[in-house]
């Protein structure tokens, strides 16, 4: 499975020149572009209905699953990017022209999924606050 490093991150994203207003980058994509760990395995974003319904128009997109609790359906793109309108109200930042989920509100977001990798996660930021300060 490859892995994205930051630089991956920013050259994969603006390669497909998606509207930088209809988007946001989350979660682990969102830790490396803030130096909180070294790369991920997929880009996940949330999207505005907007941009969604054009990406399922004019890309190839495969279904990865259906999110019950949301009732969204979650995309993949080319097996990097991972959308879906979830969390699309989420705090964020803009670094390099892209939206980026900040790291308190990735805390907040991995306490509601509670599972091992996030909660690995939640300690993972709280070392990089930690070091920060």
């Amino acid at each position: 499975m490859k892995k994205y490093n930051r630089k991956d991150i920013f050259d994969i994203l603006n390669s497909y020149n998606f509207d930088k207003n209809e988007y946001i980058v989350l979660s682990g994509s969102s830790m490396v572009v803030h130096g909180v760990k070294d790369t991920t395995s997929d880009i996940d974003i949330s999207v505005s209905k907007k941009l969604y319904d054009e990406l399922l128009k004019n890309y190839n997109c495969t279904l990865e699953k259906h999110d019950y609790k949301d009732n969204v359906d979650i995309y993949y793109i080319d097996d990097v990017i991972n959308f879906s309108t979830n969390f699309y109200n989420k705090e964020t930042e803009i670094i390099d022209g892209i939206r980026f989920q900040t790291l308190d509100s990735i805390i907040e977001m991995k306490k509601d999924f509670n599972r091992a990798k996030d909660i690995a996660d939640i300690e993972r930021i709280n070392t990089y606050f930690n070091k920060k300060s």
